[in-house]
């Protein structure tokens, strides 16, 4: 019954197992083959015999190549591996059996169990326990076949018995060497790539932490002023090709100012995050927003020629999300905006004049509502915001 065991190494790779399998399997089925042409000349008495035994082994071999090609076969690789191991070395002392010591043909068939043995701990993957297991098994066969099956005219005298036990323990030991200086090099190599896989995340989790830092403002996530002016020249090219406009607006808080001074920096930088949150809720999937340093920001809007329309309304929206009230630690604050805007290709085809003129124009609503409140202008109200849209265009909301 196939059982599968999971204590193989997890250094060991399934491809590099399923692969040393299959190179197993051929060069048995080789090494049977050879040994058939051995049978030819060593044992011509036995010959049939011989055969039928190297068949059922290169049958058995077969059979396991091609169960690599399955995908249960990495489960119950130990119990698969275990097996045909056991085939092959029953095979050659079969053929043990058959040889007389004194014949040639019996050496040969013994170099080749010391062969198999080596095989198995220095080529397969597997496990030591399995491993043990199948020499215990081979050995006491290969002892089994020379006190008890052998003619007593025809058996191994002790020494000699003993010196072919000893070629098999050396035969052992070196494979279990061998197994071990392999284990360790996969071991070492093994850890090597690990740490040159986490080295590589690392480094490339660095890399994009900076590359987005370099684009994004540390303290509200929102595109900063250096790659909101490399978005807004790609926007202005695609507005060129395709005849649209491109909307450019400069928000600068009003208010914003007293809450530092009466709260502190501290609710200050709160009151950032809550408008960049609100801001980036409120702009359409494809509009541009940055915060460009201070309480500054600003909204990039590419549009059709139908859609200037709304501007105005889109402008009544982001002061309305703006200059509702905030409640922050137990604080309700509020702050209003002031708002210049800009358009290409009416006020320029350079994405720097355009932000140069939005931030005249939101400077000229930000002084016009200083004015307003230091006069009492408007029946003495301090207006919380100003808009001017278009030079010559200015009112008030």
């Amino acid at each position: 019954m196939l059982t599968k065991v999971k204590d193989t190494p997890t250094f060991y790779s399934k491809i590099e197992i399923i692969n040393s399998t299959r190179m197993l399997t051929i060069l048995g089925a080789i090494l049977f083959l050879m040994f058939a042409i051995v049978d030819i000349w060593a044992m011509p008495s036995s010959l049939s015999e011989a055969l039928i035994a190297r068949g059922i082994v290169i049958f058995f071999l077969i059979i396991t190549y091609l169960s690599t090609f399955n995908t249960l076969f990495y489960n119950y690789k130990e119990s698969i591996l275990s097996g045909i191991f056991l085939i092959a070395s029953t095979g050659i002392e079969y053929m043990i059996y058959k040889a007389t010591p004194s014949d040639h043909a019996y050496s040969i068939y013994f170099v080749g169990l010391v062969l198999i043995l080596m095989t198995l701990y220095s080529w397969s993957y597997l496990n030591i326990i399995a491993s043990l297991y199948v020499t215990a098994c081979v050995i006491s066969g290969y002892i089994i076949i020379e006190l008890y099956f052998r003619h007593t005219t025809k058996m191994l005298s002790l020494a000699e018995l003993f010196t072919n036990l000893f070629f098999i323990s050396t035969a052992v030991v070196i494979g279990i060497v061998a197994r071990l200086m392999r284990d360790q090099f996969l071991r070492e190599n093994h850890k090597l790539q690990k740490s040159l896989a986490k080295a590589l995340i690392n480094k490339t989790e660095e890399a994009e932490s900076n590359a987005y830092l370099a684009n994004h403002d540390a303290l509200t996530g929102l595109t900063n002023r250096r790659h909101i002016i490399k978005l807004l020249e790609e926007a202005l090219e695609t507005a060129k090709r395709e005849s649209k406009f491109l909307v450019i607006m400069f928000i600068d808080l009003n208010g914003f100012k007293q809450i530092n001074d009466i709260y502190g920096h501290s609710m200050g930088d709160k009151v950032l995050k809550v408008i960049a949150q609100r801001l980036s809720m409120a702009i359409r999937d494809n509009d541009y927003l940055a915060r460009l340093g201070g309480d500054e920001y600003l909204i990039g809007l590419l549009v059709e020629k139908q859609e200037l329309s709304i501007i105005s309304s889109l402008v009544e929206k982001y002061r309305q999300v703006i200059s509702s009230p905030m409640n922050i630690d137990g604080n309700n604050v509020k702050v209003g905006a002031s708002i210049g805007i800009s358009a290409y290709p009416m006020h320029g085809n350079k994405i720097r004049v355009l932000m140069d003129i939005a931030d005249m124009k939101m400077y000229q609503a930000k002084k016009a509502s200083h004015n307003e409140a230091n006069t009492g202008a408007n029946g003495g109200m301090n207006k919380e915001n100003q808009v001017v849209i278009f030079p010559g265009s200015s009112r008030r909301i």
